[in-house]
C-alpha cells in the first residue's frame, strides 16, 4: 500500500519544479526536483514486524524531535486561528505581555505582538506593512510549520517605509503582482507570523503602537487584485488541543494530522524512513504494537525531553542555531526543536540575538529563594545594538512572565528611570524582594524560587552575532 507521504511528495514535486526562486532567507526549496522529492519519501514502509524495543525507542526519539515543531505550531495555530472566533487571515493584536499570556513560552514585553495565520491551499495572501516613524523597530517574522524562519519584512531588511509581500504555498507558481516586493514561501500550506512593534519608553506610546498594529493588512491575492476568489480549499475537522498533549500518545495523532500539509524535503529522507518504521503517515496506532514496543516508544519520548532539558540549561546555547532558515539549520533537528521548546517564534540573529541565561556566575541554576543576583555593565559596555536591549524575567518550569508588586516584567535600555552608578556603569538587580528605594529603578523582580532570564538584543552589531561580546552572568549574593 502506498504510504500517504509518498503521494504528498510526488504531488509537491510536480509543483516544485516550476516554483519561483527567492532570496535565501525568504524561501525554502521544498523539493528541488520531482525525483528528489520522490526519493525523500519513497523509502516509507509499513512498520517492520521485526522491530525491536531498542530500535523502537531510538526511532521514537528521532521522530519526536523531528516532528515536535509541527505539533507545537499546531497548538499555537489552534489557539490563534481556529479556536472560538479566531480565523485564518485575522490579526490578533496584543499589548504588552503579562503573566496571564500563556499562548507561547518566553514572551517579550518590549515589542507588543501581532499574530496571524494564513491558509495558502486555495491561493496566496498579501501582507502589507505601513510606513512608521524612523526611530522605531518593527518586523513581521513569518515561520512555516517546521519552525523555519522564512522572512522578516520590516526595519532591518526593508526600512520603515512600508511595503507589500506575497505569502505563497510551497508549490505556488505565478507572476509577482505589481507593487509586491517579493515572495515568502516555506514547506507548509499554513504560515504564521509573530509581528513585533517596538514600544518606546515615552509615556503613552502604547497608543502609537496600537495605531501601527491596526494598519497591518492581510488580503487573499484575489482581493488584492480585485478579482473573483478561487474555490475554497476543503474544510478541515480540526481536533481540540488539550494542554500537555505533546507529552502523551496524542502527540502522534497531531503528527498524522499535520504531515499532509507539508512538502517533504529531500534532505529529510532519513527522517521519513524513521517515521515510516513506526507506521507514522498511515494512521499511527499505539495499540497495534505489543506492550514492550509501546513502552519503548514512550521511553523514546522521555529521552527526547531529557535532551531538551540538558540543552536548555547550557549557558552557551547559541540562539542563531535555534531560530533560522533551513539553509542555516541544516539537519540539526535537535537545535530546531530546542528553539520551539525554549521560545517558539524566536527570530533570526540578524534581527535579534537572545542570550538565554539559566545559570549564575557560580555555575549554578538561578534560584531567588537562595540568592539575590546582579549584573553590572561597565561604563560604555552595555550591549551594542542599533535599537535596544532588554532583560525579561521568567518563572520555571513554564517560562512565563512573573507576577510582582511593581508590574515590571522586563527591564531595558528604554525603561524610564534606569540609573547609572557614579563610575558610569549600570547595575541590574534580579531578586524577589525590592533592593530598596535607591535601587528599585534598576530592579527586575524574580519569583521566590528558580527563574530564567533572557537578554534580547535588537539590531545587534557584529560582536554580539559572532559571540565576541560576552554574555553576562548574574552574580549571586547569598541571602
Amino acid at each position: 500500500m502506498l504510504n500517504r507521504l509518498i503521494v504528498a511528495a510526488v504531488a509537491a514535486a510536480v509543483l516544485a519544479s516550476c516554483k519561483p526562486t527567492n532570496d535565501a532567507e525568504s524561501t525554502t526549496e521544498a523539493a528541488s526536483t520531482p525525483a528528489a522529492a520522490q526519493e525523500a519519501a519513497s523509502t516509507a514502509n509499513e512498520p517492520s514486524d521485526g522491530l525491536t524495543a531498542e530500535q523502537a525507542r531510538q526511532y521514537a526519539r528521532d521522530a519526536y524531535v523531528f516532528t515536535y515543531p509541527l505539533v507545537l505550531y499546531y497548538r499555537t495555530m489552534h489557539s490563534q486561528a481556529i479556536e472560538g472566533d479566531a480565523e485564518f487571515g485575522k490579526w490578533l493584536h496584543l499589548g504588552t505581555a503579562t503573566p496571564q499570556d500563556t499562548d507561547i513560552v518566553t514572551p517579550n514585553n518590549d515589542t507588543p505582538y501581532s499574530y496571524a495565520w494564513v491558509d495558502l491551499r486555495a491561493e496566496p495572501w498579501v501582507l502589507t506593512m505601513p510606513e512608521i516613524d524612523e526611530g522605531r523597530y518593527y518586523t513581521s517574522q513569518w515561520d512555516d510549520l517546521w519552525a523555519y524562519v522564512l522572512d522578516n519584512p520590516g526595519s532591518l531588511k526593508d526600512g520603515n517605509g512600508g511595503g507589500s509581500y506575497l505569502l505563497a504555498a510551497p508549490g505556488w507558481e505565478g507572476e509577482l503582482p505589481e507593487g509586491v516586493s517579493r515572495v515568502i514561501q516555506g514547506e507548509s500550506d499554513f504560515l504564521g507570523t509573530l509581528t513585533r512593534t517596538q514600544l518606546l519608553g515615552t509615556p503613552g506610546d502604547i497608543e502609537n503602537v496600537r495605531a501601527i498594529q491596526q494598519q497591518y493588512q492581510l488580503q487573499p491575492l484575489s482581493e488584492y487584485l480585485g478579482q473573483p476568489a478561487p474555490p475554497a480549499a476543503p474544510a478541515i475537522d480540526w481536533p481540540e488541543w488539550t494542554e500537555g498533549d505533546e507529552k502523551t500518545d496524542r502527540f502522534w495523532d497531531y503528527v498524522e494530522l499535520m504531515l499532509p500539509f507539508t512538502t517533504p524535503h529531500p534532505d529529510d529522507a532519513g527522517q521519513y524512513e524513521t517515521l515510516a518504521a513506526l507506521g507514522i503517515g498511515e494512521g499511527f496506532d499505539m495499540d497495534s504494537f505489543e506492550p514492550a514496543i509501546q513502552d519503548a516508544i514512550r521511553n523514546g519520548v522521555k529521552d527526547a525531553w531529557a535532551e531538551y532539558a540538558e540543552a536548555g540549561n547550557d549557558p552557551n546555547v547559541d540562539s542563531g542555531k535555534l531560530f533560522a532558515s533551513r539553509e542555516k539549520i541544516g539537519d540539526d533537528y535537535l537545535s530546531r526543536t530546542l528553539g520551539v521548546v525554549l521560545g517558539i517564534f524566536g527570530n533570526v540573529n540578524e534581527q535579534a540575538v537572545y542570550f538565554s541565561i539559566p545559570l549564575g556566575a557560580d555555575g549554578q541554576p538561578l534560584d531567588a529563594s537562595k540568592n539575590n543576583y546582579s549584573v553590572t555593565f561597565p561604563a560604555g559596555e552595555t550591549p551594542p545594538v542599533k535599537y535596544f536591549w532588554s532583560f525579561t524575567m521568567y518563572r520555571l518550569p513554564e517560562r512565563w512572565l512573573v507576577d510582582n508588586p511593581i508590574d515590571r516584567y522586563s527591564l531595558s535600555s528604554t525603561t524610564p528611570g534606569v540609573k547609572q552608578n557614579e563610575d558610569g556603569s549600570t547595575t541590574i538587580y534580579f531578586q524577589h524582594e525590592s533592593p530598596g528605594p535607591e535601587k528599585e529603578s534598576n530592579w527586575l523582580p524574580t519569583p521566590d524560587g528558580p527563574f530564567w532570564t533572557v537578554l534580547r538584543n535588537y539590531g545587534p552589531d557584529a560582536s554580539i552575532i559572532n559571540g565576541t561580546y560576552p554574555k553576562p552572568a548574574p552574580v549571586p549574593e547569598p541571602k
